[in-house]
């Protein structure tokens, strides 16, 4: 900011300066002004911290005749709604010398809700050593995030990431430790550059356990070009125990106000674990292609809209479904007439893959915001909508954003489900929820 500064003064006294003259100068002639200064260059730190807290209050409206609520507390719940007071801290910082960058952002967590009192939580979001000798070459080892794809609620492509929160996709996410390396060149030409970036990422019972049990590498690569204005990438992912998989992703600006983008994956030996109605388990194996296709426009009154296709193949048919539902359903009648856990346990170890977001096939995201309404600034009111294509089923979520000073933003949002019984967002255990919070950063 030091150099605005002095511009600025600059700019003053010259004008300050020149106003006097003219004034004093009653024949109206010019008169000669050495207006030749030098301005000091700023020096740049070698490192950055940066930080924001957020307090945020969230109040959630059960569906107590909801599947799902009855599969989490069966009969142990008497609220129809709950509380729950977040106080998340966000330390992001860098030191950088030379070709070398040290990166980490470290998030900690202090939260109170009626089910588990006070918990806290502690993660390393991201830290990593980042080496770049030349402009066209960098390395990276440590925790970080790959940020694969071109959708924005949706990433098929987005291999080597853990997935977006469809609640607020524009939230930052947690890395996995790997090793990386990035190439880039720029050139004359129909192709304008070319980058190459090679990942691995070991996987053990201390690191990216998450990803699976066994001891392994994962490995792949993402290509990516940039011809006729548009942005093309090709990537891939290899390992022993993970279904491999390949991807391609593009985006290009139509307009200077419509961009339209895509996302594809195909992921090889999927393994898809099915329930049916009775407990019954079994395994398909099979191809699974994902795909996205998107557009974000910018209208001339400020107003942005972003839409979204997303073909989930690894998702549940709309029977498969109904059939996990059926399942919750029947282990809750048997649990109510002769306090029988077996059908309920069993529906709670598919729930990972059932109660997952996305889960079924086809999905519509939409987007709308608009930014400064009726003149008043640095205000942004939105609405989203999530749209389940197999079950027509819904989510609707409005929220505004306003941020009366620099490093403050406040934000209210609420978000209703709608859905008949047996549909996804019809069987959700919230039907409503309201959330505020106050975001500041320092």
């Amino acid at each position: 900011m030091r150099h605005v500064f002095v511009l600025l003064t600059a700019w003053f006294m010259i004008v300050l300066f020149y106003g006097t003259a003219f004034s004093q100068n009653t024949d109206n002639s010019l008169i000669d002004l050495d207006l030749e200064f030098k301005i000091e260059e700023v020096k740049k730190k070698p490192y950055s911290i940066n930080a924001d807290i957020e307090i945020k209050e969230t109040i959630r409206f059960f569906d107590r005749n909801a599947l799902l609520f009855k599969q989490k507390y069966l009969d142990e719940k008497k609220e129809d709604t709950a509380w729950q007071t977040d106080l998340d801290l966000t330390i992001e910082g860098q030191y950088q010398k030379d070709f070398i960058k040290l990166y980490g952002r470290f998030n900690g967590l202090f939260y109170y809700n009626d089910d588990e009192n006070f918990e806290s939580e502690r993660k390393v979001e991201e830290t990593y050593i980042s080496f770049q000798p030349s402009f066209s070459w960098a390395f990276d080892a440590g925790k970080k995030v790959h940020k694969w794809g071109k959708g924005y609620a949706f990433s098929p492509s987005a291999f080597f990431s853990r997935p977006k929160d469809l609640d607020d996709p524009d939230a930052t996410l947690e890395g996995y430790y790997s090793l990386s390396a990035d190439y880039i060149k720029s050139m004359e030409g129909v192709l304008q550059t070319i980058a190459i970036t090679p990942v691995f990422m070991p996987v053990n019972r201390d690191i990216n356990h998450e990803i699976g049990p066994k001891d392994e590498l994962i490995w792949g690569a993402k290509f990516y070009f940039f011809a006729f204005d548009t942005d093309v990438d090709f990537m891939f992912l290899l390992s022993d125990n993970m279904d491999d998989r390949v991807g391609i992703d593009f985006s290009k600006n139509l307009t200077p106000s419509l961009e339209i983008h895509g996302d594809a994956a195909l992921v090889k030996d999927y393994h898809q674990y099915i329930i049916d109605a009775d407990g019954n388990t079994s395994v398909q194996e099979y191809t699974a292609f994902n795909f996205l296709l998107g557009l974000r426009y910018l209208s001339s009154q400020d107003t942005t809209y972003i839409l979204e296709y997303y073909r989930n193949g690894q998702g549940y048919s709309p029977r498969e479904y109904e059939n996990y539902f059926s399942l919750i359903e029947r282990g809750f009648e048997q649990f109510s007439n002769t306090s029988d856990k077996t059908l309920i346990s069993t529906s709670k170890t598919y729930s990972p893959y059932y109660n997952q977001q996305a889960a079924m096939r086809d999905y519509l995201y939409l987007k709308i915001s608009q930014k400064d309404p009726f003149d008043i600034l640095y205000f942004v009111p939105a609405i989203t909508f999530i749209y389940n294509m197999n079950d027509q089923s819904a989510s609707i979520t409005p929220q505004m954003t306003y941020s009366p000073l620099t490093n403050l933003t406040l934000e209210f949002k609420t978000a209703f489900l709608l859905g008949e019984s047996k549909t996804e967002y019809g069987e959700k255990i919230n039907k409503a929820k309201i959330i505020l919070s106050v975001q500041y950063y320092f």
